[in-house]
C-alpha cells in the first residue's frame, strides 16, 4: 500500500499590502515603489499615472 501524500495549496509569498507603498517623485513626477520594511526601492514607474493596486503613501502630520 502506497502511502497518500496531503494536498497542499499553492501559496504565493507575496508581501503584506502595508509594506509596499508608491510615492510620487517631485523631480520627475513619476511614481515609485517602496517596500517599507526594507527600506528600499523596488521599482519605479517610466510611464504616467501610479501603480495599480499599490496604496499612496500620504504625508504624515
Amino acid at each position: 500500500m502506497t502511502k497518500l501524500m496531503p494536498m497542499t495549496t499553492k501559496t504565493r509569498t507575496t508581501k503584506n499590502a502595508q509594506d509596499i507603498v508608491q510615492v510620487k517623485t517631485p523631480r520627475s513626477g513619476h511614481y515609485v515603489k517602496i517596500d517599507r520594511t526594507a527600506g528600499k526601492i523596488m521599482s519605479h514607474k517610466k510611464s504616467d499615472g501610479p501603480y495599480k493596486n499599490v496604496p499612496v503613501a500620504r504625508k504624515r502630520a
